[in-house]
């Protein structure tokens, strides 16, 4: 069984819910993640990072604040590889996605 870690972080943006949802899901696409899935109900988002040395999953929240939406980050992957000694698996999925966000 792998040894799968969990990194979070989150930040707050200016823009509503619907506009950041499409950003969200065009940076998932263009940073290589498969199996994008979004629930608008629960403003949920979640994709698969599975490249040669880093397997694993994020999974995105949104939640609106007036003008502002929040971003809450959690990505989970596999740290029980060699690849995972020299770079954190997680920082390279949360890189992925905030290196396409735009």
């Amino acid at each position: 069984m792998a040894i799968r870690k969990s990194k979070q972080e989150s930040f707050e943006i200016n823009g509503k819910i619907e506009e950041i949802r499409q950003r969200v899901e065009r940076a998932l696409s263009n940073g290589n993640f498969t199996s994008i899935i979004t629930n608008n109900l629960l403003n949920h988002i979640t994709g698969n990072y599975k490249k040669f040395s880093v397997w694993g999953e994020i999974k995105i929240t949104l939640s609106e604040n007036h003008e502002k939406t929040k971003i809450d980050i959690v990505s989970t992957a596999n740290s029980d590889n060699i690849f995972a000694l020299f770079s954190s698996p997680n920082d390279k999925i949360l890189s992925a996605f905030k290196d396409n966000f735009k």
